[in-house]
């Protein structure tokens, strides 16, 4: 048990230590009623450069999914969340390798609606970031070129929308995650917490407006502004 404690505390800093054991006890104690959540949203730039050359990965093709394609099937993902997804705007990327699906990678313009907790991020000023999700690699690729070859087709979607940037919310305890997203370019752009009760959810942020929000409707997701210079800066 100490160990694991020593290991959470060298990945994860003294305070998320914290918050990550204490979260753990509550979900223990209330049994699963109280839960909290904490998201680092991070900012990256969008390159107009890809990072593959055109001479290699020619077995790796990108294609953009419409909401009809049999390749969804094979997401670990329930069918209605990716048809809600496709509903509030959103741009599925599938890397297939020799023809086999390998890969895929979300985008959404402007705005995106969290399937975790009750929230909606509203991008701003309009027409200028969009906002990535769901990056995934099979196992038995994530040594390839799949990953770099996904994030080639999304920047070249974004440059030619003219979309300076792509933000995305990350689990504070998902350092693999934080980690791949930082050899990308990747800066931690802010942080964001939910405490859900039942039905009752109180979102708070310094970084971002409403910095207090608290919702009692199930069908209410209150929106965050993520602006492009937030408060913290």
């Amino acid at each position: 048990m100490l160990a694991k404690i020593k290991q959470t505390y060298r990945e994860l800093g003294a305070a998320d230590t914290v918050l990550y054991m204490l979260d753990k006890a509550l979900v223990k104690l209330t049994f699963n009623r109280l839960l909290i959540h904490k998201y680092y949203i991070t900012r990256q730039p969008v390159s107009a450069i890809a990072s593959v050359p055109p001479t290699k990965a020619l077995d790796i093709e990108i294609k953009q999914l419409a909401n009809d394609d049999p390749t969804l099937s094979t997401m670990d993902r329930p069918a209605a969340i990716l048809q809600q997804r496709y509903a509030q705007g959103g741009h599925c990327f599938a890397a297939f390798k020799k023809e086999q699906f390998a890969g895929n990678l979300w985008l959404n313009f402007d705005e995106y609606q969290e399937d975790e907790v009750r929230c909606r991020y509203v991008l701003q000023p309009t027409g200028h970031a969009a906002w990535d999700y769901d990056v995934f690699v099979m196992p038995k690729y994530r040594f390839s070129y799949v990953f770099a070859k996904l994030w080639d087709k999304a920047n070249s979607v974004m440059t030619g929308r003219g979309i300076s940037y792509v933000y995305s919310r990350i689990n504070y305890y998902n350092v693999g995650s934080l980690q791949s997203h930082k050899r990308l370019g990747s800066k931690i752009y802010g942080a964001v917490y939910f405490i859900n009760i039942g039905s009752v959810q109180l979102m708070f942020s310094r970084h971002f407006k409403p910095f207090l929000k608290l919702s009692t409707n199930q069908a209410e997701f209150p929106a965050l502004y993520i602006r492009d210079n937030p408060s913290n800066e």
